[in-house]
């Protein structure tokens, strides 16, 4: 077994970590073609991340139990969670993933490139590598799909964000009315990560939201970030070798926030357990409908104008809907959904008005 890995963000080295479990790392190559990682996440993970990984003090930027979101009028919807969300610089994490995955024993190639995909092996940066399965965790733009035809996923997100200096209350901000969102991240004493994700036709909208900060920019990045598409080619045969695709090389990213460091965990697990056991990477049994409902709702939020956001929040700030809000992860919006509809029907005759 030779299991070339292309990627080498969390999705590329989660697998290889996964994989470094059962078989020889020896047998293992990680390729990535930055020799720096960047990508336009605010790196906020919910309590959901502790059944997957421990994530290093020094990686953590902020702990966070206060949440606002501002309606266009200024009304705010704030909940305090019962287990606060973790803020993590997404640079830090891939270099102790990546550290983690050297101490494995893993060989990796960095940088380089991923050229062609013959029957039994990849070239890469002009060198034949022998490979029975390639796991391609290259991301939005994915060179294992392009050369494979696996993907068929053309639409995306545009992501953007910036560090600034900027004193904050440790809270997290949220302005759904600026794209598809808009956020306000504590990023350590002092400092915000102010950032945005919105459809390619709304055009500068993370120019108009940064305005806002009258502040000094300390770095600036951006990214395009894949909306899930539920059919999506995941998994082909190429001769003798076996091909998947995770993370969000596969869509795997949700719909509602562009968020996908909890996904990128989970699909790394499952594929690692395919090729480990021979077994079919059935990962829609345990992430399909999760992304499906997330799409969904994205879907239902992009009909709203400012009067509606208007209109939504002021419904969902009552007590109520607000311990449901505050006790259950983002991450399992296939629970949070019904219950917030238990606890409030007129949310279903509001959800009809909307469509």
């Amino acid at each position: 077994m030779k299991v070339s890995i292309i990627g080498g963000g969390v999705a590329g080295t989660s697998s290889a970590l996964k994989l470094a479990e059962k078989i020889d790392p020896e047998n293992i190559t990680l390729i990535e073609k930055k020799p720096h990682f960047k990508k336009a996440c605010s790196g906020i993970l919910t309590y959901a991340k502790d059944e997957l990984i421990k994530i290093p003090n020094h990686v953590i930027k902020s702990k966070v139990n206060k949440f606002r979101i501002y309606s266009p009028n200024n009304q705010v919807l704030e909940l305090n969670f019962k287990k606060p969300d973790t803020v993590c610089e997404r640079e830090l994490l891939n270099e102790y993933l990546t550290k983690e995955v050297e101490k494995k024993g893993v060989k990796i190639l960095q940088p380089a490139v991923l050229e062609k995909i013959n029957n039994n092996s990849i070239t890469v940066n002009s060198k034949e590598i022998p490979t029975t399965h390639l796991i391609g965790a290259d991301g939005f733009n994915s060179t294992v799909a392009k050369l494979t035809g696996l993907s068929t996923n053309k639409n995306y997100f545009v992501g953007a964000k910036a560090i600034v200096e900027k004193e904050h209350d440790n809270a997290i901000e949220v302005y759904p009315n600026y794209g598809c969102f808009a956020w306000a991240v504590p990023h350590g004493d002092g400092q915000m990560e102010v950032g945005s994700m919105s459809h390619p036709h709304q055009g500068a909208v993370f120019n108009r939201f940064l305005k806002k900060f009258e502040c000094k920019v300390l770095s600036q990045d951006g990214a395009l970030i894949p909306l899930h598409n539920p059919f999506v080619k995941t998994y082909k045969k190429n001769g003798s070798m076996q091909i998947y695709l995770v993370g969000d090389a596969a869509g795997m990213v949700k719909a509602t926030t562009g968020g996908s460091i909890i996904q990128s965990f989970v699909s790394s697990q499952l594929v690692a357990n395919s090729i480990i056991n021979n077994k079919k990477f059935s990962w829609r049994r345990k992430l399909g409908f999760e992304l499906f409902a997330h799409l969904m709702t994205r879907k239902f939020l992009d009909k709203f104008k400012e009067k509606d956001w208007d209109e939504f929040i002021s419904m969902l700030n009552t007590p109520s809907i607000k311990e449901v809000l505050e006790t259950e992860t983002r991450d399992n919006i296939k629970y949070l959904l019904p219950k917030i509809l238990f606890k409030k029907p007129s949310l279903i005759k509001y959800a009809l008005k909307i469509f």
